[in-house]
């Protein structure tokens, strides 16, 4: 009987290494998944920030055509007035007693 002991104590330490060298090859697999996902958030930030600062410069370049327009809009009937008197014979200017509103 004393020389099961030895076995069977010998099998238990086999079997804990063995579980040891199961957890240590499962634990650096982990790593080298976290470190890949790790690598693909840092891939997808990037990408993330790229593009947001390309959508920042797209709405500065659309905000600043809104002004514009908004300009022009906002001058428009002093123009369109202008045509149109512009386009009045002088007798008619006279005779309504039409004076040029001072230019803005």
């Amino acid at each position: 009987m004393a020389a099961r002991r030895p076995l069977a104590r010998n099998n238990h330490l086999e079997e804990a290494m063995a579980l040891l060298i199961r957890n240590q090859a499962a634990f650096v697999e982990q790593i080298a998944r976290n470190d890949q996902e790790r690598l693909a958030l840092r891939d997808w930030q990037y990408k993330t920030e790229v593009w947001q600062h390309k959508a920042e410069e797209r709405f500065d370049k659309i905000e600043a055509r809104l002004a514009m327009i908004e300009a022009t809009l906002a001058e428009m009937p002093n123009i369109i007035l202008k045509m149109l008197l512009e386009q009045l014979p002088k007798a008619v200017k006279k005779e309504i007693g039409f004076t040029s509103p001072p230019i803005r």
